[in-house]
């Protein structure tokens, strides 16, 4: 493939209205045969757009194009410095910067959401009711591997580039000997772009570009790595404006140059792809945080014009202000006449239809994203059942994540799998382990009522010891039930050591206890 044919994917995009509702109409004895068909509109989204959401000041709010400034126009007079006389009037405008709030309802939404996904490590399990001896110690050393290199980060790297920029890539190398991984995201000036089989879905080929800037951040070199079966292959080409870079673009030369290509290592393609088509997870509750910023600085803007007191005042005679202020511009000195008034107009208050608007847009934000808020509890600990109720949106939603993030999980896998066991030179033993995986979506409990639910299910004897061990996670290490093992065989070794002294102590106060000539 060329580069310029590499260097394609599907982009992101959001429907629009348009056509709604819009078909032919019919009666019915004339019902159409055939249904008719409606295009869809969409409007295209880009990863920059997601990162614009992402950060506060990247929102709509902070365009002017779509929250204008106010302009006032004023006629000044002009006197004329000698006779003061009037000569003309000047056209002034003044512009009034409104205030705009910008909220990082974007941030919270992915940070929970992350959390709820990664929260918990993944599930390890052999998927056999006798493993032998080798395949215990090939699990163990691949469940060590897995955390000695990382791939609980890894795996949250991966998820938070999908919830905020739509998609990722995980990577395995070689280097050395030793096995490794890169996350490819574009929260790293990554583009990414895969190439699957339309009938298996594998990768075939897999690209990612990305540029070198100059000390103005200008672009001067853009890389492109192509990942295929066998090699890794990377190119490079300048993006200067020269005379021999137009010339290659009239004639459809893409330009790059090959800067190196060697094997990687591993006998498919060790990329692990994953996209999100809705975007950024936030993408269900854009319009919402969109109006609601809109509202809140309309309301901010309302509070500035008629937050603070107005002073009026009534008199037919001459009344001067003084020039005492303070810092924020209030009178400090008023001269006025014997039946002059003053006084202050009451600020008007935000009607309650008004704060309905925003309280409502703000419970919309979060349940649009299946994000829970933390509720006020009044009373201690919550049984886990509670906990799951409160915070069923985020559960559910974390469920059908794991769900959706399971092929990549496979993927991440077998890249490991292949990786860390040419480290280990294990390779064959952990691609034989017939153990499963899972994600395990994170709910907050009480891990003493957990450790507690677990210890009485062992005493009822439905579930094993070795189970409940490798369940609390968070007290014991990968080969915790090994330990315990050891533990308990050292315990009886001494015990049998114990007994064996004592047997030899009652035999020898025996034989002195005997007469001599016996």
């Amino acid at each position: 493939m060329k580069a310029r044919d590499i260097k394609t994917k599907r982009v992101w995009k959001r429907v629009t209205p348009v056509g709604y509702m819009a078909q032919s109409r019919f009666t019915s004895t004339e019902e159409p045969y055939t249904a008719s068909i409606d295009n869809l509109t969409f409007n295209t989204v880009t990863q920059a757009d997601f990162l614009r959401e992402f950060y506060p000041s990247g929102h709509a709010i902070n365009d002017p194009t779509v929250y204008p400034d106010i302009y006032k126009e004023e006629l000044v007079p002009v006197y004329d410095e000698e006779t003061g006389d009037l000569i003309r009037k000047e056209r002034r405008i003044y512009k009034e910067y409104v205030p705009r709030f910008a909220f990082s309802f974007q941030q919270i939404i992915a940070l929970k959401q992350i959390v709820h996904l990664c929260g918990n490590d993944i599930q390890f399990e052999l998927n056999i009711n006798n493993p032998t001896d080798e395949q215990k110690e090939s699990f163990l050393k691949f469940r060590a591997g897995w955390i000695k290199k990382d791939m609980e980060l890894a795996f949250y790297e991966a998820a938070k580039s999908v919830k905020i920029t739509g998609d990722t890539a995980h990577v395995g190398f070689i280097s050395n000997g030793e096995f490794g991984y890169k996350t490819l995201s574009f929260l790293d000036g990554d583009v990414l772009y895969p190439h699957k089989d339309p009938i298996t879905g594998e990768m075939l080929l897999f690209a990612r570009s990305y540029f070198d800037y100059d000390e103005d951040g200008n672009r001067i070199t853009e890389w492109l790595e192509v990942w295929d079966n066998t090699y890794l292959t990377r190119y490079k080409r300048s993006t200067g404006k020269t005379i021999s870079q137009r010339i290659l673009s009239i004639f459809g030369i893409d330009g790059y140059t090959i800067v190196s290509k060697k094997a990687h290592g591993f006998p498919f393609v060790p990329v692990a792809y994953k996209r999100d088509n809705d975007g950024a997870c936030w993408t269900p509750s854009q319009d919402s945080i969109d109006g609601y910023e809109l509202s809140f600085s309309q309301m901010a803007q309302n509070n500035q014009a008629y937050g603070f007191p107005i002073l009026y005042l009534q008199g037919d005679g001459d009344t001067e202000i003084g020039k005492e202020f303070d810092m924020n511009g209030s009178i400090k000195v008023l001269e006025m006449g014997k039946d002059d008034k003053a006084g202050y107009l009451s600020a008007p208050n935000a009607s309650e239809s008004f704060m309905k608007q925003i309280d409502t847009l703000y419970k919309m934000i979060y349940e649009q994203s299946f994000t829970v808020i933390p509720p006020e509890l009044k009373s201690g600990d919550l049984p886990a059942a509670a906990l799951k109720i409160l915070y069923s949106p985020a559960y559910e939603k974390a469920t059908t994540d794991a769900s959706e993030y399971q092929s990549f999980l496979n993927d991440m896998v077998r890249i490991f799998s292949y990786g860390y066991g040419l480290e280990q030179e294990k390779t064959i033993n952990f691609g034989n382990l017939p153990m499963k995986w899972w994600i395990k979506p994170y709910v907050h409990v009480s891990e003493s009522a957990m450790v507690a639910d677990l210890a009485a299910a062992v005493q009822n004897g439905f579930v094993s010891k070795q189970t409940a061990s490798e369940k609390i996670s968070m007290y014991s290490t990968v080969s915790e039930w090994d330990r315990i093992i050891k533990e308990q065989k050292a315990k009886q070794a001494d015990e049998m050591a114990a007994e064996i002294e004592k047997m030899k102590l009652t035999h020898n106060q025996d034989e002195e206890s005997l007469p001599e000539n016996s």
